[in-house]
């Protein structure tokens, strides 16, 4: 072959050569942006899911510190009227204990 030939098949190989490492180089730097941007914006909608879980689970300790409240207020009224029946039952029991004596009293009273 004669030597303008292989003048165009090594100028061809080496333009070649050139393009697809030019290429190769411009796609590995916009696939490490595209890779960054993707990373990034995965981090942001991580950090947004974290941010709305946080909220969400502080709105729920809020609701059920809220709910012990009332149950603690609701549990202590019932404490309190538990007290007072408590406390009219045995004045109740004291005054029959105080008729059962007299009635007692009087029975023994009567026999011979």
């Amino acid at each position: 072959m004669d030597l303008v030939v292989w003048t165009y098949i090594f100028g061809g190989a080496t333009t070649f050569g050139l393009i697809v490492a030019v290429f190769s180089v411009w796609n590995g730097r916009m696939t490490r942006r595209e890779l960054r941007q993707f990373i990034e914006a995965g981090d942001r909608r991580t950090q947004e899911l974290i941010e709305a879980g946080d909220r969400r689970t502080q709105e729920l300790i809020e609701r059920i510190a809220g709910h012990i409240q009332e149950m603690d207020r609701r549990h202590t009224e019932l404490l309190e009227r538990m007290d007072n029946r408590m406390e009219q039952m045995g004045q109740y029991i004291q005054e029959m204990d105080r008729r059962h004596t007299e009635l007692l009293s009087e029975v023994l009273r009567r026999v011979p």
